[in-house]
């Protein structure tokens, strides 16, 4: 083992193997990686390997197999699992389960419960699907294993998921485990993996269960088409399983290369690469990328035995530590590590890779730009102050939004650290920074900010030389005397509000324009004092609001009557709110102690985007992840249900973030008043969409008549001027 530039933990250090070129490749439609229910393309050489992600792997022959673990018990597959296999949406599958239950052929019986689910044979589910042609998934017998479990397993048990990983590990190393005994699985870990680091522990102990898995994993590396998809498949459906990520959640493929190009950039002869454990995906694709003559290291501690199985399954394997002893590190960290991390954990992690840089060594960090170049509260600003004293920071930049999947409003940042700027005065020492917040990271774009970024790490006469395209001067001096956001997105300036003495005004000009459709609205040109905004963790502290969570429904209770049910999908379009509904008996039944809305809640969720709806009449069940804002009536604190709606559609998305939100408020007086103004407002424009309906109606049935030959239209104006000539 040999130190990495880190400083305390030990790292070992990987080489990648096997080879990087192809003869010949062919694109082909049955060879294919799994990404959820979407198939995506690799590509096939001479010698029958499999490139997928950069990658080689051999590629497994496909038969219909038998969906059934080692041990003879079928594997299982619950609704959402059934929708998956057919590519279709979760509700047609549970129609599917009712409208053929009494058919001639019928949809298979349940036969067991996983997580309170009713679950199915996944082999008679798949030969159903392909007898009826139901579904758009031709192949559903050979992809059921990716959509289902053994018995016994939970994607939602990391013990459960790691034996898994391991298992799918070590048949890339070893091939099908299928024959081996629990001794043999003891054996042939021990030999694969002799000192522990990657899989051996979780295979003794997966042994110890009785080695119960071991035909689900050559399906499941069968259904996948290779172990490293089966891998990333594994890793996707067990961080569904713990709900959204959020900000943690997996990167898009324009900001792992982007992150790859700066590393490549920064690194260079005897450089050792230094990956971050805590999000095997996207460090396993960098080593891959930066190829066999990359010095990859990988810190010693427990979260990188995950990240040693995906680089394993991807032919990155273990070499000597003391192999090619790098003189230098760039290391590549990501922020937030987990979905719970909140700003100071991440600046607290930042902080940590700053400390353990030596004087030539370098980092790449990403992460959300909240945390990172947007303005903070007084205590996050001090933690990410002290990195920005070190002087190290030589390069900020705010991303375009987007890169996240599970946050895609989101804008994330990058950091390049590097040696602070030397014969240079303290007072004197600058900053790269650039916004690219409305650009998108286009090959071009990526290479012309990587451009700026090692430009940046240069002497400050060398910086001065370089023609930046996005990168502009700040002494850091300046950055930190002034607080606030280290970069000044271009979307937040140019969303001007109008001056507040110019308010009464512009009312007064707004109201003329709309005085057909509404009467004006009084109002007075006289100040008054108004609550600060404030977020909703402070406002709930003061007991100005209390969140209630949704209720986790069993989707065969809806149907069309009974109590309207809320969705998280409805708040992206309210006018859908009454289509899904519950019985109001069946529902008192099995949520006793469930609460209904009341008039003036704000139903919001937090994912995929921010979003929420103002339910004016109440008496609604609001379904999880959906929650709901109560204002305290005997203690707004300024709050009005329409503004908290308005100011959280659109802000930060991801688990946590609603605590942050930060709530505009009014004064007492002014609560009722406005909100009779704002309903006026939009029982006008609820008239108005109405009689723009009546109007393409009444325009679809012209049209119709003149088209059916059954009407003719006649031209008033030719008419009217021929009879004035007469």
């Amino acid at each position: 083992m040999k130190e990495s530039g880190r400083s305390g933990p030990q790292t070992s250090t990987v080489r990648s193997g096997g080879s990087n070129t192809a003869k010949s490749e062919a694109r082909e439609v049955s060879g294919s990686g799994r990404d959820g229910g979407v198939i995506t393309p690799v590509i096939t050489d001479g010698a029958h390997k499999v490139r997928q992600f950069g990658s080689v792997h051999t590629m497994t022959t496909r038969a219909l197999p038998d969906q059934r673990a080692a041990t003879g018990e079928p594997l299982l597959v619950t609704l959402a699992g059934v929708a998956e296999l057919a590519q279709v949406s979760r509700p047609v599958a549970s129609m599917w389960r009712k409208r053929f239950a009494a058919a001639d052929d019928p949809f298979p019986a349940s036969i067991a419960r996983v997580n309170g689910a009713d679950a199915f044979d996944a082999s008679e589910v798949a030969d159903w699907l392909s007898r009826t042609a139901h579904g758009k998934n031709p192949d559903a017998k050979m992809d059921a294993a990716a959509a289902a479990v053994p018995a016994g397993f939970s994607f939602s048990d990391p013990q459960a998921v790691g034996e898994l990983e391991a298992l799918i590990a070590l048949h890339a190393q070893r091939g099908a485990l299928d024959s081996c005994t629990a001794e043999d699985l003891r054996n042939t870990a021990a030999h694969a993996d002799p000192d522990d680091t990657q899989l051996r522990s979780e295979v003794e102990s997966h042994a110890d269960r009785g080695a119960h898995w071991l035909g689900y994993v050559g399906r499941l590396v069968d259904a996948a088409y290779s172990a490293s998809a089966a891998l990333a498949l594994v890793g996707r459906r067990h961080a569904a399983s713990r709900g959204s990520a959020g900000s943690a959640g997996r990167l898009s493929p324009d900001a792992v290369t982007l992150i790859g190009d700066a590393t490549r950039a920064l690194a260079h002869f005897e450089t050792a690469i230094i990956l971050d454990p805590h999000d095997a995906e996207v460090s396993s694709a960098l080593a891959i990328a930066l190829g066999d003559e990359a010095h990859v290291t990988i810190p010693a501690e427990p979260a990188a035995r995950q990240l040693r199985r995906r680089l394993r399954a991807e032919g990155v394997w273990l070499a000597d530590a003391a192999d090619g002893a790098a003189s230098r590190s760039v290391t590549v960290a990501r922020v937030p590590a987990g979905r719970s991390d909140d700003i100071a954990t991440m600046l607290r992690a930042v902080d940590d890779v700053s400390l353990g840089l030596s004087d030539d060594d370098a980092a790449v960090i990403i992460g959300p730009a909240r945390a990172l170049v947007d303005a903070l509260s007084s205590s996050d600003e001090r933690l990410r102050a002290d990195v920005l004293r070190t002087g190290r920071v030589r390069g900020i930049a705010r991303l375009t939004p987007g890169l996240v999947d599970t946050a895609p409003r989101e804008a994330l940042a990058l950091w390049v650290l590097g040696a602070p700027m030397g014969q240079v005065a303290i007072a004197d020492r600058f900053t790269v920074v650039a916004d690219l917040t409305d650009v998108p990271l286009t090959p071009a774009t990526r290479a012309d900010l990587v451009s700026d970024i090692v430009a940046s790490m240069g002497s400050a006469r060398e910086v001065r030389a370089h023609s930046f395209r996005f990168a502009i001067f700040a002494r850091t001096a300046a950055l930190l005397a002034r607080g606030g956001a280290l970069v000044e997105s271009s979307i937040t300036s140019q969303g001007t509000h109008p001056k507040a003495a110019d308010l009464p005004a512009l009312i007064d000009a707004a109201a003329g324009t709309v005085q057909a459709d509404i009467a004006p609205i009084v109002t007075a040109p006289a100040s008054h004092a108004t609550p600060a905004s404030a977020t909703v963790a402070h406002l709930m502290h003061d007991g100005h609001v209390r969140m209630i969570s949704g209720t986790r429904l069993d989707p065969d209770l809806l149907g069309a009557e009974g109590l309207v049910v809320v969705t998280a999908s409805d708040l992206e379009s309210p006018a859908s709110i009454g289509s899904t509904r519950v019985n109001q008996l069946a529902f008192a039944t099995q949520h006793p102690t469930a609460q209904l809305t009341r008039p003036g809640d704000v139903i919001f969720r937090t994912a995929p985007t921010a979003a929420a709806w103002v339910d004016t009449d109440g008496s609604k069940v609001v379904a999880y992840p959906a929650r709901v804002l109560r204002i305290t009536v005997g203690d707004p604190g300024g709050l009005v249900p329409e503004i908290i709606a308005a100011d959280i559609t659109g802000a930060v998305a991801g688990p946590g973030a609603w605590k942050r939100w930060i709530l505009r408020r009014v004064a007492p007086h002014a609560i009722a008043p406005l909100r009779h103004a704002l309903a006026g407002i939009t029982a006008a424009r609820a008239d108005l969409e109405a009689r723009a309906a009546l109007l393409d109606d009444y325009a679809a049935l012209i049209v119709a008549g003149a088209t059916s030959g059954e009407v003719t239209l006649i031209d008033t104006t030719t008419a009217a001027d021929a009879a004035s000539t007469q």
